[in-house]
């Protein structure tokens, strides 16, 4: 058993040395092995199962925008660890320089506190060989892993490349990671999503694993629901008269430009004709003068004001949402996880196809008991994935004690906005009872009580559609995530 040990030992030592050994890095020295290890590190503490080691310093230098160097010569002794590393090359490195996302994950990481960027590398491997199927790394100890990593740098390289020149089953086992790695990559639409920009982007607020994979998962089903919408949808007449509202820069710039000229003004709109007045003589001059007399021209702006229509959606989750924490035969998440992927993908398409308007959004989680309540969860993960529309100022996640106070604080800002309240919830019981108190408020609700998703409005509320007499429902779909996709064109109309 010692022996055995001893052995797999070894053979851990020496496939990791060999695969570092192999780093598209231009003079790959110490210091370039050194800067790497707390990633290997990291990635080792998030899966025992191991990639090849040069995957984490070529993506490392590929996310930190600079380009790669030539592979290093494999022997000749060495056809298929060759060939799997010119493979490599070609289809999971050069696949990764042309993503259209790597620079949005690129510029997240980087956003990173230096403390943090090792378990953000760690996350990005882990993510990209979840999402190419990758089953052939490694099966490393970590303590001899670790014990292997804590050797100079320069001695992990000396015995990397007097590893390359054996010919063993350790070798031919890195050719099978390398050949995984490419093969995986062919069959992978795509190596790069939002969610790994989202989550990095996120992962300093993150608390433990399981929130950063409700958070993965909801953005990938965001992100999925979002293929259902057309790139552009025309928003339904709203009768509500447009209201002068604040735009973001409007205290540092006014809205308007110069408009005429007055004897009023201060020194910065002075026209600069009225300068040749000025003498170098150091008696009164007319500039003075003119000054004193107030017959000065200065330029005066225009003081226009932005207008713009108000617009407020609010998704309410009741405690009976809590009830969606099923997962369906058919859809990759639970529905309460696609629930607020399709949360998200409104928001963000809303925000494109009313940018002109004065838009704000609501999370309103509903309880009003004492403690804790049953979607806390929840409604931290709100608090994240609204992150970027909080900090500019037009989302919010609110705590409230029931609907009744939701659709009075929708009715009040009914006066000077368009409202439409979203209400999310898995107890039929609920939505039955759910309706409208005010005309002027669109109340929409999200039945996910079963397998497919159901939106239903009262009769008398906005931008309902009504059934001629005679017509019937189509029949549901046989497979749940097409109610969800159909779902979400249904709500992405209503709210326009």
């Amino acid at each position: 058993m010692a022996a055995q040990e001893s052995s797999a030992a070894r053979d851990t030592e020496r496939w990791l040395c060999a695969g570092l050994a192999l780093a598209r890095q231009e003079g790959l020295d110490p210091e370039a092995v050194s800067r790497g290890v707390p990633w290997l590190l990291a990635t080792l503490a998030e899966s025992p199962s191991l990639p090849p080691p040069a995957l984490l310093w070529d993506l490392g230098r590929l996310v930190s925008g600079q380009p790669l160097a030539h592979a290093l010569h494999v022997p000749d002794t060495l056809p298929r660890l060759r060939a799997a590393v010119r493979a490599y090359d070609d289809h999971v490195l050069a696949r990764l320089a042309a993503d259209p996302r790597l620079e949005a994950v690129s510029a997240a990481l980087a956003r990173l506190p230096e403390a943090l960027r090792p378990r953000g590398m760690a996350f990005l491997v882990a993510r990209l060989l979840g999402r190419i199927g990758f089953t052939e790394g490694l099966q490393a100890s970590p303590g001899v892993a670790r014990r292997t990593l804590e050797r100079p740098p320069s001695e992990l390289l000396q015995a990397g490349y007097a590893g390359l020149r054996e010919h063993d089953a350790v070798l031919e086992r890195l050719a099978e990671s390398y050949e995984a790695l490419a093969r995986g990559t062919r069959r992978t639409h795509a190596l790069l999503g939002d969610a790994e920009a989202f989550t990095l982007e996120n992962l300093e607020h993150l608390q433990g694993k399981a929130q950063r994979l409700a958070l993965e998962q909801v953005v990938e089903a965001a992100e999925v629901l979002s293929r259902a919408l057309p790139p552009r949808m025309r928003a339904r007449a709203v009768t509500s008269a447009p209201t002068p509202t604040a735009l973001e820069d409007d205290a540092a710039f006014p809205q308007g430009g110069f408009s005429s000229v007055s004897n009023v003004g201060s020194l910065e709109n002075l026209v600069t004709s009225e300068l040749v007045y000025m003498e170098d003589e150091p008696t009164l001059d007319l500039f003075d003068v003119r000054y004193v007399e107030g017959e000065l021209l200065y330029y005066t702006r225009d003081e226009s004001v932005a207008v713009r229509r108000r617009r407020q959606v609010t998704f309410v989750l009741p405690p009976g949402f809590a009830e969606a924490r099923v997962k369906d035969a058919g859809v990759r998440w639970q529905r309460a996880v696609a629930a607020l992927g399709l949360v998200l993908c409104l928001v963000r398409r809303l925000s494109v196809w009313l940018g002109e308007e004065d838009l704000r959004f609501q999370v309103v989680v509903t309880w009003d008991g004492a403690g804790t309540g049953p979607l806390e969860a929840e409604r931290g993960l709100c608090e994240l994935l609204l992150r970027e529309w909080r900090a500019r100022g037009i989302a919010e996640v609110l705590t409230l004690p029931d609907l009744g106070t939701v659709l009075a604080a929708s009715s009040e800002a009914a006066r000077r906005a368009k409202v439409d309240v979203v209400y999310i919830d898995a107890a039929p019981e609920a939505l039955a009872a759910v309706a409208p108190t005010d005309p002027r408020v669109g109340l929409w609700r999200l039945d996910l009580s079963g397998a497919h998703p159901r939106v239903d409005a009262p009769r008398d509320a906005p931008g309902r559609i009504e059934e001629s007499p005679g017509s019937t429902r189509p029949p549901r779909p046989e497979a749940p995530w097409e109610s969800w996709a159909g779902v979400t064109l249904e709500l992405a109309r209503s709210l326009l």
